[in-house]
């Protein structure tokens, strides 16, 4: 596959973010998963940690929260 065949790279940006510069392009399928550290509550807003290329033409985003202060419950 060459370099014109990958999605941009969206590591780092907002999830939100990521989801616009997607959308000028030809990976607008974009499945998002959201992962936390164990026993903690997350806030908003959600950034994409990983990137990867899911089945076709489809994109997987995989978001975190940024830390809150205390542990869930």
């Amino acid at each position: 596959m060459g370099v014109d065949r990958l999605p941009p790279d969206c590591v780092g940006y907002t999830l939100e973010e990521a989801r616009e510069l997607l959308g000028g392009t030809r990976w607008t399928a974009v499945e998002v998963v959201e992962t936390r550290p164990p026993r903690r509550a997350l806030r908003p807003p959600l950034r994409v940690v990983r990137q990867r290329l899911a089945a076709g033409d489809r994109v997987q985003l995989i978001a975190c929260g940024e830390r809150a202060e205390e542990p869930a419950g």
